[in-house]
């Protein structure tokens, strides 16, 4: 067995029952952008333009996910428009930007995507997320999160925001479901199961 691999099938086995099954059930991973997929720092021009930097990790995280046969979705507070100019480069099935009201976005990505509330999970990282977060089936926080939100959080990544905390929960959602390996070993090249 890889040591990456053993790492995240450890990681993932010492958890507590209950959060386990919680990973399992998810059907919909939904993210907070700023301070989650990001780092929380905004870049601004002098021309008034703002930049976002995204882990490229992260994105190869929800792409594995969504190769897996599963769903994400971003809830923002920003307006920005950085998220959906992102979409290219991020798979989401249902973005909500402006999003001062965690919870009401919420419930509209739910009713779109047809997933109940206990089949998600929710990543925050700041006190708007946290309604959304005690919706959620598995409510999860980034490393770096405000510490107030911790006590609504399942898991803790240890990653911080916009450095591959995204990575991480789309690796144990994997891992919960037996898929993480076999997509490991697609991504590289390996032949049979046991290789």
């Amino acid at each position: 067995m890889r040591s990456d691999e053993s790492r995240v099938a450890r990681a993932f086995a010492a958890l507590p029952g209950a959060i386990r099954a919680a990973f399992q059930r998810v059907e919909l991973l939904v993210l907070d952008v700023d301070g989650v997929l990001t780092d929380g720092r905004i870049a601004v021009a002098a021309d008034g333009t703002e930049s976002l930097a995204f882990h490229v990790r992260d994105s190869s995280g929800l792409w594995q996910w969504k190769k897996a046969g599963f769903r994400s979705a971003a809830v923002t507070g920003r307006g920005s428009g950085i998220p959906e100019r992102a979409a290219s480069l991020l798979p989401f099935a249902a973005i909500r930007s402006n999003a001062l009201d965690k919870a009401a976005a919420l419930r509209s990505v739910l009713e779109e995507l047809e997933v109940s509330a206990d089949r998600i999970a929710y990543v925050g990282d700041d006190l708007l997320d946290g309604p959304a977060l005690r919706m959620a089936g598995l409510p999860i926080v980034v490393g770096d999160a405000e510490p107030d939100l911790a006590p609504l959080a399942s898991y803790v990544t240890r990653r911080h925001g916009g450095c591959g905390a995204v990575r991480e929960v789309t690796d144990l959602l994997l891992e919960a479901r037996g898929l993480r390996a076999p997509l490991l070993a697609e991504r590289l090249g390996e032949r049979g199961s046991g290789a």
